[in-house]
């Protein structure tokens, strides 16, 4: 076990098409060979593969072998829009029974001693997959995958039409599909509070604007779940709705809700923001201004809905939810999503000021309204129906009548 292989998914850019956050500088080094450390110093003579899509070929990731003369690192180009694909063609040389470690690039302080002994456990077990529970932060985790059965997945979903989402995350696939793949979920290790507020530490300089910028570059749809957000608010929204996207961002989701609702006022707090967003494609229902998602100017039960998303994590909770129930009408729904994090008491996006475990949230929400759905996107754009538990909690909220 002290040889594995460990595959690093790292890319340029983000699912949402923004610059990606695993490029960001930390100490003159992009973030992802914090991430290929991390793995060196649990796993000496491991074998490191950084696979990436083809779309990077030639870029800054080429300098990381040279960063660890004195190891096995190398880089692996294919697939932009396939991971699964990735993966496997990654590993052509590879046995098929064989396990690895998958990280995401970005998650320079996962636990690497953890993933040792999920790969102990997935040996001595025979499993296709093992993972911690989907709420433990999503930042100090890795997968163990078993080849064979990704070569199965891919396989299987040659055959369906609604695989996209798949290919990003297999993982997913392998645990709703238990007749066909072994897979187990284990308890995150404890997390030292000062591990925690390390991590945080090191975010503050890689946890930059650009990730959030839906929409404003080329995407990839399958994993894009900024997107997936308002398409399911969507299905809540009537075409007679005064709607309210409140901490609107670039503007693309207020666009979506414009196209189906009768008005849109896409409020956020940053004035540059605002501009750019009123700057894009112009819609005669929608009016950009600036606001506080815990001030806001508007008259009470001035909306029909309200959508918010990754807003509440970044602001005091109390006078949020305080302001959206004002500014509702009777009977008017508050839909919100916000990363679902079980020691989110210390979240190591440092942009976030508190990330809510799925029983904090829910709590808060029940205080102001009624919970009509809570739904857990475990990553990307799956979500197992009935299943609250994930990496994403989206929410439709209604005020009393």
């Amino acid at each position: 076990m002290d040889t594995p292989i460990v595959l690093v998914q790292a890319a340029s850019r983000a699912w949402s098409g923004a610059p990606d956050w695993c490029m960001n500088e930390v100490e003159d080094r992009p973030v992802v060979a914090l991430t290929v450390e991390s793995a060196l110093n649990e796993f000496p003579g491991a074998d490191v593969r950084i696979i990436a899509p083809e779309f990077d070929r030639g870029g800054r990731l080429e300098e990381i072998p040279e960063m660890f003369p004195e190891h096995n690192i190398s880089v692996f180009y294919g697939h932009d829009e396939s991971p699964l694909e990735r993966m496997i063609a990654a590993l052509e040389d590879v046995d098929e029974q064989s396990l690895f470690i998958r990280v995401d690039g970005l998650h320079f302080g996962w636990l690497a001693a953890h993933a040792r002994t999920m790969l102990e456990q997935a040996e001595k077990k025979g499993l296709d997959c093992i993972k911690t529970e989907d709420d433990f932060p999503i930042q100090l985790t890795a997968d163990i995958y078993r080849l064979s059965a990704l070569k199965k997945v891919l396989d299987i979903l040659e055959e369906r039409s609604n695989g996209a989402p798949y290919r990003v995350h297999p993982k997913f696939f392998m645990f709703n599909e238990p007749e066909e793949f072994k897979c187990s979920r284990v308890e995150g290790p404890a997390v030292s509070e000062q591990w925690l507020k390390k991590c945080r530490e090191t975010a503050e300089q890689v946890y930059i604007a650009g990730n959030m910028n839906v929409g404003q570059h080329k995407g990839i749809s399958a994993g894009d779940q900024l997107t997936f957000h308002y398409e399911l608010a969507l299905d809540h929204i009537s075409p007679e709705s005064k709607v309210l996207d409140c901490a609107c961002g670039p503007g693309y989701g207020a666009r979506m809700l414009a196209e189906k609702a009768q008005k849109v006022v896409a409020a956020d707090l940053d004035l540059e923001t605002v501009r750019q967003a009123s700057s894009g494609k112009y819609f005669d229902n929608i009016t950009f201004q600036t606001g506080d998602a815990t001030s806001l100017s508007f008259e009470d039960g001035a909306f029909d809905a309200v959508t918010s998303f990754e807003t509440v994590e970044h602001v005091n909770p109390a006078p949020f939810f305080k302001e959206m129930q004002r500014i509702l009408k009777p009977g008017g729904l508050l839909i919100l999503s916000t990363p679902q994090n079980s020691h989110g008491h210390i979240p190591v996006n440092s942009q976030h000021l508190h990330e809510f475990s799925l029983q904090e949230i829910c709590g808060l929400c029940s205080e102001h309204f009624e919970i009509m759905q809570t739904t857990g996107i475990k990553q990307g754009r799956i979500v197992f129906p009935d299943d609250p538990k994930g990496q994403n909690t989206f929410m439709v909220c209604r005020k009393a009548m």
